[in-house]
């Protein structure tokens, strides 16, 4: 899929969506207790020679060796630089790197690909200027993650859920946990984390973030699963 096709479908996806059908499954209970912060440092010291899987979840991309053991986690509020080093370690120099313009809903992009894997870094320039010295947060990280395919560079790229890009949606559709939203803001997800926060009026409410699903043009299959992507509240 081609940078200009996605943009449009980012952009939609990463507006707030609306609170997600019976039955929930079991959240994340809270941001600090889902990843560390980003300056947590990783267990091992060359994580990347056992690397096997990448997996993708709400608050941070793990890297996980042949026995399911988490060897580190890749914040999406981390610096861009560092976490496109580790990833390099990983999968070696990326294989294709296009530009994104931005829009209301989606800032500027740079896409980095290594066969089914695409990392976006979020650039807050332009209009997205005016949240360039912001804190980065699950809702404005400092990149994105994209699975277009089952693999990379010979790493395998899953979900907690068992269903990745390429799987039959409708294996998707039975899953009990699955959970949609109404709106159609965005995919169908599973994997979530809830965290209070404050809105511009000073109202507080609960912040969702998930790993979605993207389902193919002909109905049959994922065709791409994302994270982070706001779940919460409803589409602008």
């Amino acid at each position: 899929m081609r940078v200009g096709m996605f943009g449009a479908v980012v952009a939609a996806a990463l507006v707030l969506t609306g609170c997600a059908a019976e039955p929930a499954p079991t959240p994340i209970p809270s941001a600090s207790e889902a990843s560390p912060t980003p300056s947590e440092s990783a267990p091992s010291a060359d994580p990347s020679a056992s690397v096997v899987a990448l997996v993708l979840r709400p608050t941070e991309l793990e890297l996980r060796n042949e026995a399911g053991e988490v060897l580190e986690r890749l914040d999406y509020r981390s610096d861009f630089d560092q976490v496109k080093a580790e990833l390099e370690t990983v999968l070696g120099a990326a294989e294709e790197t296009e530009e994104a313009r931005g829009t209301s809903h989606f800032p500027p992009s740079t896409m980095h690909r290594w066969g089914g894997f695409e990392l976006w870094e979020q650039r807050y320039v332009d209009r997205w200027e005016s949240f360039a010295d912001d804190e980065r947060s699950f809702v404005k990280p400092s990149f994105l993650v994209r699975f277009t395919g089952p693999e990379a560079a010979g790493v395998r790229l899953e979900t907690i859920s068992g269903i990745g890009a390429g799987a039959a949606w409708t294996e998707l559709e039975q899953l009990p946990e699955l959970q949609t939203n109404p709106s159609g803001c965005s995919g169908p997800y599973v994997d979530f984390m809830d965290e209070p926060a404050v809105n511009a009026d000073g109202e507080a409410y609960v912040s969702r973030t998930g790993v979605d699903f993207v389902e193919s043009e002909d109905g049959l299959t994922v065709a791409a699963v994302r994270a982070p992507i706001a779940v919460s509240g409803g589409c602008a």
